[in-house]
């Protein structure tokens, strides 16, 4: 553990029960711990392709943080403590539940991302990755079911750590879910532009996870709008990455399903 403060945090308003894991999407490392770590920080200081190319250089950006940055060798920096909330996750929600930086611990994972081609994790950051979060767990008392993906929590923003990241890896540390059926059924379910019960069901199995799913007036009124094919493939990311188009099929749908009952056995264990 290196520690490497940032000035950028400030006070809970809640107790912590979530992890949120991030790719960085930078250049490398380094860039990235001086971002979270900058107390004013200007677009000249971080050109790439998130921004446009004739963005004034002194232009101020958001200040972001995180709690923990996982480099690709697997060194661990504490850059904000656990005790304080951290600016990593932005307009966010899970489980019905805004101000997700109130709640969660934040990890951010060096990795380009997929404006630099969304490279392999390494082997040793993703066991440096595993053992972080296995010790908060274990300290806060928390089930795998809480640790979740920044994709998840802001589907229509954010789509990190990405389908590459070894979700199940994790899961069978047992410090993340995986489900336990098969998932690779490609029949369409229900998809983009669809009305009625199946989009009713869908969007009432999302929420159940954890998903800002739409809320419906009525079975029949249920739209699967572009709001729900950004959640559909947050779902596909983490769960069925070789099915990245926002189209709910029948695998995906058991995959919920199971993934609903192991959250509700762990919360009634």
């Amino acid at each position: 553990m290196i520690d490497h403060p940032s000035p950028n945090f400030d006070a809970r308003a809640g107790a912590v029960d979530l992890v949120v894991l991030h790719y960085t999407g930078m250049q490398d490392g380094p860039t990235a711990l001086r971002r979270l770590c900058d107390p004013a920080p200007k677009a000249g200081d971080y050109p790439g392709p998130w921004q446009p190319a004739d963005i004034d250089p002194a232009a101020p950006l958001a200040r972001v943080s995180a709690h923990y940055l996982v480099g690709e060798d697997g060194a661990v920096y504490r850059v904000v403590p656990e005790d304080k909330r951290a600016w990593h996750a932005g307009q966010s929600n899970w489980e019905g539940r805004g101000d997700v930086n109130s709640r969660a611990i934040g990890i951010e994972i060096v990795n380009g991302g997929h404006d630099f081609g969304l490279p392999p994790y390494p082997d040793a950051q993703i066991d440096a990755v595993i053992a972080l979060v296995r010790d908060i767990l274990k300290r806060r008392a928390l089930g795998p079911h809480r640790v979740v993906g920044h994709s998840d929590i802001a589907p229509a923003r954010k789509a990190d750590p990405g389908e590459h990241f070894p979700w199940k890896r994790l899961a069978d540390a047992g410090v993340s879910l995986w489900p336990d059926v098969d998932a690779a059924d490609d029949r369409i379910f229900c998809k983009p532009g669809d009305r009625g019960e199946d989009v009713h069901f869908l969007h009432a199995a999302l929420a159940a996870f954890g998903y800002a799913a739409p809320e419906d007036a009525s079975p029949r009124a249920a739209h699967y709008s572009e709001e729900t094919k950004a959640i559909v493939t947050a779902v596909q990311r983490r769960f069925t990455p070789h099915a990245l188009d926002g189209v709910a099929r029948v695998g995906m749908m058991r995959a919920l399903d199971d993934l609903i009952d192991q959250v509700e056995a762990l919360e009634e264990g």
